[in-house]
């Protein structure tokens, strides 16, 4: 079966972003706009210099990601998340995103390697610097973007994606303590690995291994955290 490059929406980090929603969404990530804020269009096109036309099609564009949310007669305000709603959403992964990325067996490329290493190494470098660890999603994103768009499976492809909310992956990253990140990277070498061998029951173990060790760190920092701060974002 020939891959489908358009199969699913537009992600964080992939060329045909709008150079706005991606400015737009790095504010979301480094908290500028924190979520729940509201967004005002003025206010954000005189912010990046653009007029209010691409600020709407950014918009389009972060509410086909969960990043944004209209309402009705209000406006258009940053998503927020509570800790229910991320463990449903990364215990949802943990059951799809493995068997999509185990799919991928056999048909990612030598060039899709060598990109994959070569994030890899960013996300590295990227988490060295707990100041920068909220940087490491839409690489992550893009990471997990080439493996998925490779699958076998087509007809999952566009739910898996739309589980990938990049300010929900941002917030698990900023919150890993050293250990936590460097697990975290040691899975990416890892699914690099089992992909070049041809293993799926390894690309599934060790993607689920991913997903489920990166929920429990967010639910440890969760414990900790002051209960003001619970749910976000």
């Amino acid at each position: 079966m020939a891959v489908n490059e358009d199969v699913h929406p537009p992600q964080f980090g992939e060329s045909h972003w709008t150079e706005v929603s991606s400015r737009i969404l790095g504010l979301v990530i480094s908290g500028d706009l924190p979520p729940g804020s509201w967004i005002r269009e003025n206010d954000l096109a005189s912010r990046l210099g653009v007029s209010r036309t691409p600020i709407r099609e950014a918009f389009r564009e972060l509410v086909g990601v969960g990043v944004v949310e209209v309402v009705p007669r209000r406006g258009t305000r940053v998503r927020s998340y509570d800790a229910e709603e991320i463990e449903q959403i990364y215990r949802s992964r943990a059951v799809i995103e493995p068997y999509v990325m185990s799919e991928s067996v056999g048909r990612l490329t030598e060039d899709d390697f060598t990109t994959l290493s070569e994030l890899a190494d960013e996300m590295k470098s990227l988490a060295a610097d707990p100041e920068t660890r909220h940087r490491i999603a839409p690489v992550n994103n893009e990471f997990h973007g080439i493996v998925i768009r490779r699958s076998a499976a087509q007809s999952l492809i566009t739910t898996t994606f739309n589980l990938m909310i990049p300010i929900i992956v941002a917030k698990l990253f900023s919150s890993y303590s050293d250990s936590g990140v460097s697990l975290s990277m040691n899975h990416h070498d890892e699914l690099i690995s089992a992909a070049q061998a041809e293993d799926k029951e390894w690309v599934a173990a060790v993607s689920k291994a991913h997903i489920i060790s990166g929920l429990n760190r967010f639910k440890s920092m969760q414990r900790t955290q002051p209960a003001d701060q619970e749910g976000e974002p």
